[in-house]
């Protein structure tokens, strides 16, 4: 049975966006939020349990831009991470 063309997104640039916000912006969350995590607390540890956390948020913010219907929504999520994130480490740098 295919599936209903009213779920389905129209805009070939939607789609590439929400792509995009999955794979790359998450990504970039993830690192970005460990990144600044390990500038102020514990680095050692932080750096080496981050191999498997980054993973697991990296899942976590994925499963997030699919959950939500617009494109800009996703990245609306993800770009307050990722600029905090800089912010935070750009802090501590200086």
């Amino acid at each position: 049975m295919p599936a209903n063309k009213k779920y389905l997104m129209q805009s070939g640039w939607a789609q590439a966006s929400k792509i995009i916000a999955s794979v790359l912006g998450s990504l970039i969350a993830s690192f970005g939020f460990h990144l600044a995590l390990s500038s102020y607390f514990w680095q050692t540890q932080i750096v080496a349990t981050s191999l498997f956390s980054i993973y697991m948020l990296w899942a976590g913010l994925v499963i997030v831009v699919y959950w939500v219907k617009k494109p800009w929504m996703a990245w609306a999520i993800l770009l307050p991470i990722i600029i905090l994130s800089a912010i935070a480490i750009y802090i501590r740098l200086n």
